[in-house]
């Protein structure tokens, strides 16, 4: 069977990126038990970034890694339920609750900074298969981004070119 998203190039690029991504995600999620991680696979950053710079409060956390406050609300109480994290008081702001890895989340830390390794080596070999370094090519595409945003281009080019050109297939 053909995969329909695929046939239509660049157009679709988020989609397939999307589930790149998520096929990542997967096989993280496989392969940390294996590394003793019971942290969910999407908590990694989160979980370093507390060890690196912590306590922070979600709101700083989704700044910070560039995730939706919902979504990091989420995670936050995942880890707490598994004891990872931890609200603490702010002696500066008594309304404050920054959240802190605990006595359990230092150690999910340590194993997770391990684990990084791991993922950072298989990486490299994918990308060496591919025949490409996608870091570097995603670091391209976000400094482009910043110049002009996805957005920005798209209202260029249609503004540039009103005429609805009929979509080819790549």
């Amino acid at each position: 069977m053909t995969d329909f998203v695929s046939e239509f190039g660049r157009p679709l690029i988020a989609h397939r990126l999307r589930r790149l991504s998520d096929s990542f995600v997967d096989a993280y999620a496989d392969w940390l038990p294996l590394a003793g991680i019971e942290a969910p696979a999407r908590s990694m950053s989160t979980i370093i970034l507390l060890r690196d710079e912590g306590p922070l409060g979600v709101t700083e956390l989704a700044a910070r890694l560039r995730l939706s406050h919902p979504l990091m609300i989420k995670l936050v109480a995942t880890l707490e339920k598994l004891g990872i994290v931890e609200a603490v008081p702010d002696p500066g702001d008594a309304r404050r609750r920054p959240v802190a890895l605990t006595a359990t989340g230092q150690a999910e830390a340590d194993r997770v900074a391990a684990a990084l390794g791991a993922m950072d080596r298989a990486y490299a070999r994918l990308f060496a298969d591919a025949g490409i370094d996608l870091l570097r090519a995603v670091e391209g595409i976000e400094a482009a981004l910043r110049e002009e945003s996805f957005g920005e281009r798209l209202r260029s080019i249609a503004a540039a070119d009103p005429v609805e050109e009929e979509m080819t297939c790549a």
